[in-house]
């Protein structure tokens, strides 16, 4: 199961992030388009008029991508957890999906879209903002592009800079390779350090890409709980992949069981670097966690 939700999550971001690259040449090409490639101080209107393009393209592009991830996948995922409850020795009728697990994943898709909206919306005033900015300011185009581009993509962001793009390139085609894991963080270190350092913080890549990863985990992990409990089963082991940068929590707790009161303890009493807030189910060991609980009973192994 966890080698499974790895490989999703892994395929999630990498997809989101490939879309953002489509989304970045979309929003430039409709900006330059407004403008004629120049800006004028005397429009600031531009700004106006352009924000209803700027929200069809975000939303054909960007939110019709998160939306056919949602509805193409996560119906696997709870293919997964029945088929993980399927070989429990528990009763045949919470082996099966009901009505009310239908319910329930419908309303965790749509959960999880709402933060793609979310987030969607947040970038589309940063690049409004961008725009009107630069044209109050008389900024250069180019300059412009460059900034929204940021706001998308930060410092993997397109570039007419031949040795960032080759950069970019490399950790895009290697980021999930274990094997090349210290290759990648060195061309991270220099594309942040020697090209964009002032770009490396908040953009839509980071927070879409860390939405796709974690939506993945913790859709299986409310998925999960919700049928463990209808099953009456209030045991869990924490399992998962460990890598060389996990949480040393993580790295206690994997494949320890415990029952749902223990494991609600240790998240109210306990603290660890990179602990998310919310329910412990579900963000587990905190963001880009590769870990989840499985439900499971201690007489089982009797």
């Amino acid at each position: 199961m966890s080698k499974i939700l790895d490989k999703l999550a892994d395929q999630h971001e990498e997809r989101i992030i490939n879309t953002l690259y489509r989304l970045e040449d979309d929003v430039v090409k409709a900006v330059r388009q407004a403008t004629g490639g120049s800006l004028d101080t005397t429009d600031i209107r531009l700004a106006i008029e352009l924000q209803p393009e700027l929200r069809q393209t975000i939303e054909n592009v960007f939110l019709e991508e998160a939306d056919l991830l949602i509805n193409e996948d996560y119906n696997k995922i709870a293919k997964e957890v029945l088929d993980t409850f399927g070989k429990m020795p528990i009763p045949a009728n919470f082996k099966t999906l009901t009505e009310v697990d239908l319910f329930t994943i419908n309303s965790l898709k749509t959960q999880t879209f709402q933060g793609f909206e979310d987030i969607a919306e947040r970038f589309l005033k940063e690049i409004n903002d961008e725009v009107y900015q630069s044209i109050i300011a008389g900024r250069p185009f180019d300059d412009m592009v460059s900034n929204i581009r940021g706001h998308i993509n930060g410092v993997y962001q397109q570039s007419n800079i031949a040795e960032i793009n080759e950069l970019v390139d490399f950790i895009n085609e290697n980021k999930y390779n274990m094997n090349m894991k210290q290759q990648v963080e060195d061309a991270i270190r220099k594309l942040h350090t020697q090209y964009a350092s002032d770009r490396s913080g908040e953009n839509l890549r980071r927070y879409s890409g860390q939405i796709a990863h974690d939506s993945v985990m913790q859709f299986h992990g409310q998925f999960t709980v919700k049928k463990a409990k209808d099953a009456g089963l209030n045991h869990f082991q924490y399992v998962g992949t460990l890598v060389r940068d996990s949480r040393q929590f993580c790295r206690r707790m994997v494949n320890r069981t415990l029952t749902e009161t223990e494991i609600r303890d240790i998240w109210k009493n306990e603290g660890w670097a990179g602990k998310s807030n919310g329910d412990p189910f579900i963000v587990r060991g905190g963001y880009r966690c590769r870990h989840t609980w499985i439900p499971t009973d201690p007489n089982w192994k009797i």
